[in-house]
C-alpha cells in the first residue's frame, strides 16, 4: 500500500543580502500526494518537511528580494516598515534580540490590545504588574501569552510566545487578534541596537526553556529578523508603555489562521 503527503510549506528569509540590508521572506511549497511512503502517511509528510527544510534556504535566496533597513536615525516613527504577510500558524514567538555594546537590559513589553477581552493591555515584561504568563502558573501550552523571564545583561534574548490557538477556541467570536510590541533600556543605552526576530509554528507544544519559548513537534511556518534602534532608557518606565519605544503590530486573523507583521520606524 502507497501513503501520500499532504500540502505542506515553509518559509525562510533571503539571507545572502548585504550588510544592513534584510531580506523578504519566501515561502516553499510541497504540493499534497509529492511524496510516497509504504510505511505511513505520517513517514511522507516527514520526507515532505525533510525536503523542504533541505532546499529552501536556496529558493529564498534564488527568488527573495533585498531590502534596505538601515536605522532610521533617532526619530522612532519616521519610516513605516512594508507590512509582512504570514502563512497559517498555531503559535507565534517574539524575541528581542542585542549583542554587546547596545546597552544592558533591555526590557520588553509585549500585549495584545483592541480585542476587548480581559487579555488586553497586560503587558508581558518586568515589573508590568501581570506576571510571567496568563493565566498565573500555566505552562506555555496553556497559557494565552508568556513571557520568558527577565534578561538584565549587556547582550541576549527575551522572548515572549503567544498561543493564537487557544485565544481563539477560549473567545470564539475574536475574528482578529493584535499583538502591540515595545521596550526600553533600564540600565544603560549605548548604539541601542536591537533586532526583533518574530517565528510562527504550527502544531506541536510550545515549552519554556530559559529566556525562550519553543516548539516540540511542530512545524516552524516564519521566521523574520528586524532590525531596531531604541535610544529610551529609564527605571521608572515599566507601567507606562506609552512611555518608551513602540516598535510594531502583528494582527492575527482567526478565519485564514494567517496574520500580517507592521514594524514601526
Amino acid at each position: 500500500m502507497e501513503y501520500y503527503n499532504i500540502a505542506k510549506r515553509l518559509t525562510a528569509s533571503k539571507n545572502d543580502c548585504a550588510a544592513g540590508v534584510i531580506g523578504t521572506s519566501v515561502t516553499l511549497a510541497a504540493p499534497a500526494n509529492q511524496f510516497v511512503s509504504t510505511i505511513s502517511v505520517e513517514d511522507a509528510n516527514a520526507k515532505a518537511d525533510a525536503w523542504l527544510a533541505a532546499n529552501v534556504q536556496a529558493y529564498a535566496n534564488n527568488t527573495g528580494s533585498c531590502r534596505i533597513t538601515a536605522w532610521r536615525g533617532i526619530n522612532p516613527s519616521c519610516v513605516l516598515e512594508p507590512a509582512t504577510t504570514l502563512s497559517p500558524f498555531d503559535y507565534l514567538v517574539v524575541r528581542y534580540k542585542w549583542a554587546l555594546g547596545a546597552g544592558q537590559d533591555f526590557d520588553t513589553y509585549t500585549g495584545i490590545v483592541n480585542s476587548g477581552t480581559p487579555l488586553d493591555n497586560k503587558w508581558m515584561g518586568w515589573g508590568h504588574g501581570f506576571n510571567n504568563e496568563i493565566p498565573l502558573n500555566a505552562l506555555a501550552v496553556d497559557s494565552y501569552i508568556m513571557w520568558g523571564g527577565d534578561n538584565t545583561q549587556a547582550n541576549g534574548v527575551e522572548s515572549c510566545l503567544v498561543n493564537f490557538s487557544k485565544i481563539t477556541t477560549d473567545f470564539p467570536t475574536l475574528n482578529t487578534i493584535q499583538l502591540r510590541m515595545a521596550g526600553s533600556w533600564y540600565s544603560a543605552v549605548n548604539t541601542g541596537n536591537i533586532d526583533i526576530e518574530v517565528i510562527t509554528y504550527l502544531g506541536g507544544e510550545m515549552v519554556k526553556s530559559g529566556y525562550d519559548i519553543i516548539n516540540n513537534g511542530g512545524t516552524q511556518v516564519h521566521k523574520q529578523t528586524y532590525s531596531k534602534r531604541v535610544l529610551i532608557q529609564g527605571t521608572n518606565l515599566s507601567k507606562n508603555i506609552e512611555s518608551v519605544a513602540n516598535l510594531g503590530y502583528i494582527t492575527y486573523f482567526k478565519n485564514s489562521s494567517t496574520g500580517q507583521i507592521v514594524i514601526n520606524y
